[in-house]
C-alpha cells in the first residue's frame, strides 16, 4: 500500500505506512492492553445469541427471512408460484410467443390529485411492455425497441398514431396485467395492440392500438420496412385487434395552427429530459404537454375516458 507523504513521524508496518502529525499521542502498549481489557469484558457480558434482526424481541422490516432452524431463505432455489402478481412482473409469452403478457404494481407517483393512475401513467406502462415485448423476443438490436436488422441500418420506429380506450383508472397499489402483439399496417407500417385487466378480476379497463413505422436516425426521414426487418417481424404478427373497427377512429387528425386551436399554451418548450433513448421527443412527453394546455377547462369535471393522438 502506497504511504501518505505528511509532515511529522512515521508508523510502518508490513500492509500499512502512513505518516502521523506532529502533537498527535499514540498510547503505550500498557495502556492499549487495559482497554483490550475493557472490550473484552464488556462482549463477555454481553447475551451470546443476541438477534441483530429484532428490536424487543420483534423482527425488524427488512431483514432477511429465515425458515426453520434459523437459517437464510434461499430465493435461488425457491419454487416460483406462478399464481403469484409479483412471479410475473418480469413479463413472460403466452398463445405460442404471439402474445407478451407483463404485470405492474401502480406507484405513489404515478397517481394524480384523483388518487387514480393518470394517461401519462397508461402511457409508460404501455410504452414499457412494447419494449420489453422486443427484448424478450430474441430479436432486439441496440436500439430503443429496435430490431437487430433495424440497428444495422440505423432505423428507429416512430408512434404516428395511438388511440386508447379507459373503461376504468387503477388506484395506488393495484396490480394490471398488460397483453401486447403486433401486426402488419398497410405496406410500411407496424400495429400495436394492447389490452390492460385488473389483475385480480381480470376484468379489461382499457383498451389501446397504435400505428409505427420507421425513421432513419441519422437523416430523420421515414423509410420503407427492409425485407430483412419484415422476416424478422413476421412470425410475431397476429390478426387481433384490441379495438373494434367500427370504434376504432382512423380518419386522419386536422392540423392545428394559430387560427384554428381554440387554446395555446406558448412557454410550453421541450427540455434535455423530455428526450428518450432515440434522441426525440417521446411520445409520452407530448400527452403530457396537451393536458398541460387543456388541465384547467377540460379535464377537471371529468374524467378522461378516450385519446386519440
Amino acid at each position: 500500500m502506497a504511504s501518505m507523504a505528511t509532515k511529522g513521524s512515521s508508523i510502518s508496518g508490513r500492509d500499512f505506512c502512513c505518516h502521523v502529525p506532529r502533537g498527535i499521542h499514540i498510547p503505550s502498549h500498557r495502556h492499549r492492553s487495559k482497554r483490550l481489557s475493557i472490550i473484552r469484558a464488556n462482549s463477555r457480558s454481553n447475551p451470546q445469541s443476541l438477534d441483530l434482526n429484532k428490536v424487543n424481541g420483534k423482527k425488524v422490516n427488512g431483514s432477511p427471512r429465515v425458515v426453520e432452524g434459523g437459517a437464510p431463505f434461499d430465493f435461488d432455489s425457491h419454487k416460483v408460484d406462478h399464481q403469484s402478481p409479483h412471479s410475473c412482473l418480469m413479463g413472460r409469452f403466452v398463445e405460442d410467443r404471439l402474445v407478451y403478457r407483463q404485470s405492474f404494481i401502480i406507484r405513489s407517483y404515478e397517481i394524480g390529485p384523483d388518487k387514480t393512475a393518470t394517461m401519462e401513467t397508461l402511457m409508460n406502462l404501455l410504452q414499457e411492455t412494447a419494449l420489453n415485448h422486443v427484448s424478450s423476443s430474441g430479436i432486439a438490436g441496440d436500439g430503443f425497441g429496435a430490431t437487430r436488422e433495424m440497428s444495422l441500418r440505423k432505423l428507429i420506429w416512430v408512434v404516428t398514431r395511438i388511440h386508447i380506450q379507459v373503461q376504468s383508472y387503477s388506484s395506488w397499489g393495484d396490480i394490471v396485467e398488460i397483453d401486447t402483439w403486433v401486426d402488419a399496417a398497410g405496406k410500411n407500417g407496424m400495429r400495436r395492440d394492447w389490452i390492460i385487466r385488473d389483475f385480480n378480476t381480470k376484468q379489461i379497463i382499457t383498451r389501446a392500438t397504435s400505428t409505427w413505422v420507421i425513421m432513419n436516425r441519422e437523416t430523420r426521414r421515414l423509410s420503407k420496412i427492409p425485407d430483412q426487418v419484415r422476416e424478422e417481424l413476421v412470425p410475431y404478427y397476429i390478426n387481433r385487434v384490441a379495438i373494434a373497427a367500427e370504434d376504432n377512429d382512423l380518419d386522419k387528425i386536422d392540423k392545428l395552427s394559430d387560427e384554428t386551436a381554440e387554446r395555446i399554451r406558448p412557454d410550453l418548450a421541450p427540455r434535455w429530459s423530455d428526450m428518450d433513448a432515440n434522441q426525440h421527443v417521446n411520445n409520452v412527453k407530448y400527452i403530457g404537454w396537451i393536458l398541460e394546455v387543456a388541465i384547467n377547462s377540460l379535464l377537471k369535471p371529468l374524467s378522461m375516458i378516450e385519446t386519440w393522438v
